[in-house]
């Protein structure tokens, strides 16, 4: 079941349409509110970035190297390759006794570029440490140093780390483990299918700390302080994480995943959300998520500064004119 949930037009006319599916549970992880197919199987990709932390907590790993918030912040995240983020990435690595070349995660010009609107120079060379996701690496190797897994096989899906983030991630998603259909994600880690609601269902928990396990309330709440202090390690200036961040400080965690996929969790009212736009396409996502939230009523009262660029996105051209709009057309139905 396929639903329109945005339109693209050019002057008067639709020119194109997005299809999505929205998900929304309460803190019982029952569904409330959905648009299209709210079970739609689809990757996580970084939008479980937070949930493949769990086992570096639960290991014992992040307390033996004394990993700051800042730290854990990164490891959460998609940044942007600025200096800071670079720095802290850095700093893991320097504790872990290990250095960038054993980031697996292959190098990308650093998202900073494309928010400034600048293009690499031909002399330009970049370093893992920039990647988008070198933090989540940092932490999946500083989980095999604490297990005296080779360093070199901490991408493998059977070794003893990713086997442990696998855990976290059925568990959190409340998803049996052997459904959970494993690819490879852009950075080369494996990365996880399973229906679109799961999502919400683990950004809940991550919110509220929610688990009948008491150490497991207590890794949620590191991991929710660790990106509700630093949403700037979580994501970066100029992007939509770290505007809806700002905009719900301490309300909200929050993380997009490539192919047009993005889990919230709320802490009042406790619920979580998941969207997911079905061709991938990010330019529909950031206004999709804004009338999700307008539609349950959490804008009332609320500065949109932050999010108002993300909420009305223009469509120009070559030359800077304004030629079009991106409109989210959906409306909630609640279950």
């Amino acid at each position: 079941m396929h639903e329109i949930v945005a339109g693209v037009y050019r002057g008067d006319g639709q020119e194109s349409v997005h299809h999505g599916a929205v998900a929304v549970v309460n803190a019982k992880g029952e569904l409330t509110h959905s648009v299209g197919d709210p079970d739609f199987f689809t990757q996580a990709r970084s939008e479980a970035k937070p949930f493949q932390a769990i086992a570096l907590l639960r290991s014992g790993a992040a307390d033996h190297y004394r990993f700051t918030d800042k730290q854990l912040a990164v490891m959460c995240g998609s940044h942007i390759g600025t200096d800071d983020h670079v720095r802290t990435v850095k700093s893991i690595l320097d504790i872990i006794g290990l250095d960038e070349s054993y980031l697996m995660c292959g190098t990308h010009p650093p998202i900073f570029y494309a928010l400034q609107n600048r293009l690499p120079r031909a002399n330009d060379k970049f370093s893992p440490l920039q990647h988008n996701c070198s933090g989540k690496h940092a932490g999946f190797l500083a989980l095999a140093r604490y297990l005296k897994e080779d360093p070199t096989r901490y991408l493998d899906p059977a070794g003893q780390v990713q086997q442990s983030v696998l855990d976290g991630i059925s568990e959190l998603y409340g998803y049996p483990r052997n459904k959970i259909k494993i690819g490879i994600d852009g950075c080369s880690a494996p990365v996880f299918g399973l229906p679109l609601k799961q999502a919400a269902v683990a950004y809940v928990r991550l919110a509220n700390q929610i688990s009948d396990d008491p150490a497991m309330c207590t890794i949620l709440g590191r991991i929710k302080r660790a990106m509700t202090a630093h949403p700037e390690m979580v994501s970066g200036e100029g992007r939509f994480d770290l505007a809806l961040a700002r905009t719900f400080p301490g309300n909200v965690v929050n993380k997009i995943g490539a192919e047009g996929i993005e889990g919230i969790g709320f802490t009042d009212p406790p619920m979580g959300i998941a969207v997911k736009i079905l061709d991938g396409n990010e330019r529909a996502l950031y206004p999709v998520v804004i009338e999700v939230i307008r539609q349950l009523g959490l804008l009332s009262g609320v500065d949109m500064a932050r999010l108002a660029p993300f909420a009305h996105p223009k469509v120009t051209n070559y030359r800077g004119l304004l030629v079009g709009r991106i409109v989210p057309e959906f409306t909630l139905k609640k279950v």
